[in-house]
Parts: structure tokens; sequence; C-alpha cells
């Protein structure tokens, strides 16, 4: 189970590393080289270079003197390239959040440039050491090959443009946030319109289940469900995943549960097991909880003395409370099916709301607690959470449980009448969404023995 384990964690290293698509384009470029050279002498390739003879080289000195040029020249992009990568990671994880890295690093377009730059260098560089002299005295050309690397050349400089112009523009705080924001909405709607094609009225009793400890530690990120409920499906058995995803476990741990025991079928446990993924790095592919968290670590970020941006915190704010609108649509407990199965196979806890709030907005509020404009918004982002929630009994007591915290944060650090004025008109337009809990907290918030106001 290691071993296969230790491959599948090589195989998502590999895949997410930034030299992954670079290293399939340059191998592409190679075997194109070869390709190349192997008909550049054939007769109907010669009938067809005299015909394009006036854009082909025709001495050796001018093909050597374009291929060093062009590698020389594509060196020195890539180079220049690379390091703009290092800068532009460098930028985010000190401005924007290190969790935000991973994506970055991901993004296919560059790694494509990249890619691209180290191609074109290999196969200037084949087409150079492959003009040779012959026998008889003439030196042979591969003039096509000296065609296609130029070519590969001005394309290396277009993209050089469109890699400046895209690098630039990924380290935008706004490109990054709202790209954050689409992939999360995303993720959030997947499982909304997964669990609206096959609802689920019934949950088992899992408590009655029978538990099965982990093998190894590590933060579980996810599993593989089409290839767990195949096997789930083959044993006629059903798993309950205790751990929430993104949380640490250790050797041990009551990991999972199963509605049969299979506790003496080791094999079949370590096949089970060997479904679960673990690693460090945070995507939104995997959960769309790293794409809140992310989101709010650069709202904090944006708080911090030395960027001092709180209009993207606010903006952030905005962000999180429409993806959190979005959750409440979202069952607690949610589950995979294999698809000639009509019934859950496979259940897994959803982070709860509460838990969501508190992960996400607790940074925030420690850190902003004295900015009476980022609490306002921070009041009026739950004031438009609870316009939804509110018929939702335990999302309503989730939301007014955390603004009681807020509004005591508030009454410590914000003690000015005009900006304690702004958060009470904000305060009583939630008591018109919900009067008896929202009297409570303007009555809360009015303790301050400064605060004077009336409705």
């Amino acid at each position: 189970m290691y071993l296969r384990t230790r491959i599948t964690n090589i195989y998502r290293e590999i895949i997410n590393s930034i030299g992954f698509y670079p290293s399939l384009l340059s191998v592409a470029f190679l075997f194109f080289a070869v390709l190349t050279m192997s008909v550049e002498y054939l007769a109907p390739i010669e009938q067809f270079k005299t015909l394009i003879s006036f854009i082909l080289v025709d001495s050796a000195e001018n093909a050597r003197t374009i291929l060093s040029t062009l590698a020389g020249s594509i060196i020195s992009l890539t180079v220049f390239s690379f390091s703009m990568v290092m800068v532009v990671l460098n930028a985010a994880s000190a401005s924007l959040s290190p969790r935000v890295v991973p994506g970055l690093i991901t993004r296919k377009s560059h790694q494509m440039v990249l890619g691209f730059y180290l191609g074109s260098i290999i196969y200037s560089i084949i087409m150079l050491i492959n003009i040779n002299k012959l026998d008889n005295g003439d030196t042979a050309i591969p003039s096509l090959g000296v065609l296609f690397a130029l070519v590969f050349g001005l394309i290396s400089l277009g993209l050089f443009v469109f890699f400046i112009h895209s690098i630039s523009k990924a380290i935008q705080v706004d490109n990054v946030l709202n790209g954050l924001f689409r992939q999360t909405k995303k993720e959030i709607q997947d499982i909304i319109n997964m669990q609206n094609e096959n609802p689920v009225d019934n949950f088992p009793e899992f408590s009655n289940w029978h538990s099965i400890n982990s093998t190894t530690e590590g933060y579980y990120k996810g599993v593989h469900t089409n290839k767990l409920c195949a096997l789930l499906a083959d044993e006629n058995i059903e798993l309950f995943i205790t751990v929430k995803q993104g949380y640490f476990t250790v050797k041990g741990y009551p990991f999972l549960k199963c509605n049969k025991d299979i506790s003496e079928n080791e094999a079949l446990i370590e096949k089970i097991l060997d479904c679960f993924i673990f690693y460090i790095e945070e995507y939104i592919s995997d959960h769309y909880r790293y794409g809140l968290t992310q989101i709010s670590e650069i709202a904090v970020k944006a708080m911090s003395p030395g960027i001092n941006d709180p209009g993207t915190a606010v903006k952030s704010i905005d962000m999180l409370s429409i993806l959190l609108i979005d959750r409440l649509k979202i069952n607690a407990i949610n589950y995979a099916c294999n698809q000639s199965e009509a019934s859950p196979l496979l259940y897994f806890h959803e982070t709860s709301f509460d838990e969501l709030l508190h992960d996400n907005f607790t940074p925030l509020r420690n850190y902003a607690k004295g900015d009476a404009y980022v609490m306002t918004n921070v009041i009026e982002a739950f004031k438009n959470i609870l316009f939804i929630a509110n018929e939702d009994v335990d999302a309503r007591n989730s939301v007014f449980n955390y603004l009681n915290a807020i509004v005591d944060d508030i009454n410590q650090h914000i003690v000015n009448e005009y900006d304690r004025q702004e958060i009470s008109n904000m305060l009583y337009a939630i008591v018109r969404i919900s009067e008896s809990q929202g009297k409570q907290l303007v009555a809360r918030f009015e303790r301050h023995p400064k605060t004077t106001f009336s409705l």
C-alpha cells in the first residue's frame, strides 16, 4: 500500500510541477527534430524545397549564424521568463497568500510558453549539429529544418509578449480574487447539481457502523471517488468518512466507518485506504473550502500595515458572502455513488456552515476589529447572508452567534461616535430581516456607555 500511495503522490507532484508541460513539449520538439531530419533529404521534400527556395538558406555559414542566434536568443527569453515566474510567486506569497502559489505554478498557459521556449532551443541545436560536410566537398544543410527553427523563433517572440502580459495580470489582486471566486463557485455549484440530480432524503445512522483506523498520517485532501465506489459496489458495502476534508489525521485514528464489519479482511481495507489522497497543497479543485480560505487570507493580508488595502479586504468579504450563500444549498452530509447504483455508497462530511464562518471570518475579525469601514462591511455581508438564511434555523443561529462576537469586538475597539452610528444603521437593517434576534443584537451593541441611538 505504501508503494502505491507513494507512486500516487509522486504522480500528483509531477503533474502539478511547473516543469511538467515544459518537459512534455521539449520531448515533442525533440521527436519533431528527428522527424524533420529523417525526411529532409527525401526526393519529394527536395522538390518541395525548390519551390520555396527563396525563403530557404543557401549556405552553411548563414544556417549556422541563424541557428546560433536563435538558440542564444531563446535561451535569454527562457531565463528571463523563469525569473519573472519566480518574482511573481514571491510577490504572490508576500502580498496575497502562500496558498495561491500552487494555483499560479500550475497555470497551463505559462507552462506551455516555457515549454515552447525549451523545445525551440532543442530543435535549433539539433538542426545546428546536423550541418555536415559531405564526401564530395559539399555541405548538407537542413534548410527546411532551419526554416522551421526560424518560425519557432518568431513564435517565441510573440509568446514572450503574451507571457509578460499574462504574468503581470496574474499578480494583480483583482484577477487573483476573480479567479478564486469563479473556481470556488464552480466547485460549489457542481456539488449542488450532483445532489439535485441524486437526491437522498434519509441517511443511515453512522454511529452504529464499524470503524476503520487510518494507517497513515497527513492532511486528508480527497478520495478517488470512482475507483472507491466501484470497489464498494463489488463488495456490496457502504462507507462513511468521519474526517472532514483538509483535516490532519494520524495513524490509528478512526478514519472511516463501514456498514459491515470488515476488520478481518485486511486486503480489502488496504484497497479502500489506497483510494484516499494525502498531501499538503490546497487546490480548489479538491474542495471549495480551500477557495474560501484563500480569499479570506487575501483579505487578512490586505489589512496588514505593510499593504493597508481595505478595498481589497471589502471585495474579499463580499465574495465570501456570495459563496457562503451558495453553500447553504448543500446538504451537511455529502455522498457519492457508482454510476450503476441508485443509492449512495460513500458518505462524507461537508464542513458545517458554522465552521466556515469561524474559519474564514475569525482571522479577519481579529485583524480588522479596530477598522470601522471593514467591520461595517463585514456586518453588511452577514446581513446579506441572513437575508437568504433567515428561513434556515441552524444557519440563522450560526449567523447571529457570530454577529454577537463581532459586536463584542466592535464595542471594545471602536469608540468613535460617527463610526458607531454607521454600524448601528447596519444593525438596524438586520432587525428588519429578523426582528427578535436582531433587536437582541442591537441591545448588545448599545450597552456601550457612549452609545445613544434610536430607531
